[in-house]
């Protein structure tokens, strides 16, 4: 006689409620074994927001080339430092070289991190051909990139879209920005430095005057609820970031980089020196700007003041030769 096993619906409702269960026990237990695993072992690439402070290479960034009146063209170049705390020194050499021709073509061998735009031009002939290439080649940590220029159509630029990328425009029209005219720039020649002597630097700018100032921005207010108060402790930051200092909105100003060098140089200040009442010149025409300069190591160096008239930036260079204490 067989016997018919009907599940009535509290026992229907009972093996469902441990079938759930199971099922969260397995997702439970999956999502246990996945946190388990070391982000050390998961390949770089599926780690996009991983930081490094040393040990990445560096890359070579084609901007783009402008046609000058004479028939030539301009290739302008920059790099990214993918590394936020390294700051390499790459000579030039097997390491870093431009081809074709001479090896040496204006590139920087100092390396300062994250992405710096518009760092150096080389000009081309006119009957540089539409395919012919300029290539930087450059290695450090073990990894070779390139850079590859071309006179490709839609890579061509002008001022416009070099102010854009470097956010310099700040709202004056086309018309502003095409009627003003870079300034110019000398520096005082110096002599050879013996450490521990430190070298000082003096820029003379001058100016057409433009661009017309901008109104002086207005601080932003913070809500009361987003203000700390006083004498509330330090926020701990163990997180290393690189911000590229920014010129002032108006007015001449100039900042020193090292631009070839063995070692770190340090100036008076890292951020852009601006012109200020009782200084030499009237801060739109003329002005004078001077700074340290500190050596840890002998060697060749390029320093460069990068002058700024509110709107357009133009780089001079000085050598400095740099030998050990006697």
């Amino acid at each position: 006689m067989t016997r018919e096993i009907v599940m009535k619906p509290f026992s229907k409702c009972f093996a469902g409620l441990w079938l759930l269960v199971g099922l969260l026990f397995i997702i439970g237990f999956s999502i246990s074994a996945t946190a388990q695993v070391n982000t050390r072992d998961i390949p770089l690439t599926a780690q996009p927001q991983q930081r490094f402070n040393i040990g990445q290479d560096l890359q070579p960034i084609y901007e783009g080339w402008v046609r000058n009146d004479d028939g030539t063209f301009t290739f302008h170049m920059g790099y990214l430092n993918r590394n936020y705390e390294e700051q390499p020194y790459v000579p030039v050499g097997p390491n870093n070289f431009l081809s074709p021709g001479p090896p040496d073509q204006g590139q920087p061998t100092y390396f300062y991190p994250r992405t710096q735009r518009y760092q150096f031009s080389v000009t081309v002939p006119a009957d540089w051909g539409p395919t012919k290439e300029l290539v930087w080649q450059l290695t450090h940590n073990g990894s070779t990139q390139y850079l590859y220029a071309w006179l490709q159509p839609e890579w061509e630029i002008d001022r416009k879209n070099i102010t854009s990328i470097l956010n310099l425009q700040r709202g004056r029209s086309n018309d502003a920005l095409y009627a003003d005219s870079p300034s110019a720039v000398t520096i005082d020649p110096v002599q050879p430095v013996t450490l521990p002597d430190t070298l000082t630097l003096t820029a003379r700018v001058t100016d057409d005057g433009l661009p017309e100032d901008l109104p002086e921005r207005q601080p932003r207010r913070l809500d009361p609820t987003l203000q700390r108060p006083d004498g509330a402790p330090d926020i701990p930051d163990n997180i290393i970031t690189y911000s590229k200092p920014m010129p002032p909105r108006n007015g001449l100003a100039v900042q020193w980089i090292l631009y070839r060098g063995p070692a770190e140089v340090t100036f008076d200040s890292d951020e852009y020196d601006e012109w200020e009442e009782g200084d030499e010149g009237d801060g739109k025409t003329a002005a004078v700007f001077s700074t340290t300069a500190t050596f840890t190591e002998p060697g060749y160096y390029v320093l460069r003041a990068v002058v700024s008239d509110g709107m357009l930036l133009t780089p001079a260079n000085i050598e400095v030769t740099v030998t050990a204490a006697n």
